[in-house]
């Protein structure tokens, strides 16, 4: 059966209605609950949360930043969760965006294809008990786990939106995470992470192409738009989703929240045409929903991520019912 999964982070819920969330998704049938990180509730922290309340569904860290964590700690602490639920553990990595590393955490941002690539290649060998492989970027010499992981082989996604990372994740992970990727951006980036995979000797099918789906219901069509655009402006404000928006044609939209982002998000909002969020975004009836997602599946998407968006003061609800849109 095809896989689907739910990014569950809000920050204006507490931990009991996450957890509440987290059940109702196992219970409809989803396959996997991934957090994202920021600057709000910490990912592993959750994923462990959700670990206890639940028996079956995958959990990944959707992403975990890798300036802000050492190779070694990565290891421990994919290890560590993957022990507590049971090998349902997915160690989803990426590297940020500049400014919040730089900025919020203090750290350079540099090197960040080649520091991926020396990333994965320590945390396999530290899971496996092997030697360290040799790294520059992050010379680790030696580390031993005292604790045997439950999965040596844990599997690595990597969260992809340019060609050469795409690429990448088809060279060395298990999986790759786009996110807010139009259906013809999908196209192109399952291409790249099909060539890596070639190139490196791999079969392109057993890399696993996930991808964050944003998706909004609601009786308002208005206060669904409304929900959607604001989240659209969030990433458009981001120097690496907006260049991914412009390569999915998409520059005239983002040039106008840009400009008009200064008189605030209400207003850039206003700016993005129907075309664009209807081209990033789900929303409609259930049946349209369902539809879309199987559009990203014949694509080459094996695991689409379904990514809530509220809509309306009651951020639960909104949550709960786009849970139910997608349900099985």
């Amino acid at each position: 059966m095809a896989r689907i999964g739910v990014r569950l982070r809000e920050e204006r819920l507490t931990m009991r209605q996450l957890i509440d969330l987290a059940r109702l998704a196992e219970v409809r049938g989803y396959d996997s609950i991934w957090v994202p990180e920021g600057s709000g509730k910490e990912a592993f922290t959750q994923l462990t949360a959700y670990a206890l309340s639940t028996q079956r569904v995958l959990l990944g860290t959707g992403i975990a930043t890798i300036f802000t964590r050492t190779p070694s700690l990565l290891a421990m602490t994919a290890g560590t969760l993957d022990h507590i639920s049971g090998q349902r553990a997915i160690l989803g990595l990426g590297i940020g965006h500049q400014p919040g590393i730089e900025q919020g955490h203090g750290v350079v941002f540099d090197k960040p294809l080649r520091r991926m690539r020396e990333y994965v290649a320590i945390i396999r060998a530290i899971l496996r008990g092997d030697p360290m492989p040799e790294s520059s970027l992050c010379p680790v010499k030696r580390f031993r786990l005292e604790f045997t992981p439950e999965r040596p082989t844990l599997p690595i996604y990597i969260a992809a939106l340019g060609p050469r990372m795409c690429q990448l994740a088809g060279e060395v992970a298990d999986g790759v995470l786009m996110n807010w990727a139009t259906t013809a951006y999908v196209t192109e980036a399952i291409a790249n992470v099909r060539r890596g995979a070639e190139r490196a000797g791999r079969r392109p099918q057993d890399v696993e192409i996930a991808c964050y789906i944003r998706a909004a219901v609601g009786p308002d069509a208005s206060a669904v738009r409304q929900a959607l655009a604001r989240e659209t402006v969030r990433y458009i404000s981001l120097d690496f989703y907006r260049q991914m928006f412009n390569l999915s044609g998409f520059a005239e939209d983002t040039e106008a929240v840009m400009k008009a982002l200064p008189q605030g998000v209400e207003a850039a909002a206003e700016r993005i045409s129907e075309r664009m969020l209807q081209a990033v975004a789900i929303s409609g009836a259930p049946e349209t929903c369902r539809k879309r997602i199987e559009e990203y599946r014949a694509l080459g998407v094996t695991h689409p991520v379904v990514a809530p968006v509220p809509v309306g003061p009651d951020v639960y609800d909104s949550w709960a019912a786009v849970i139910q849109t997608f349900a099985r």
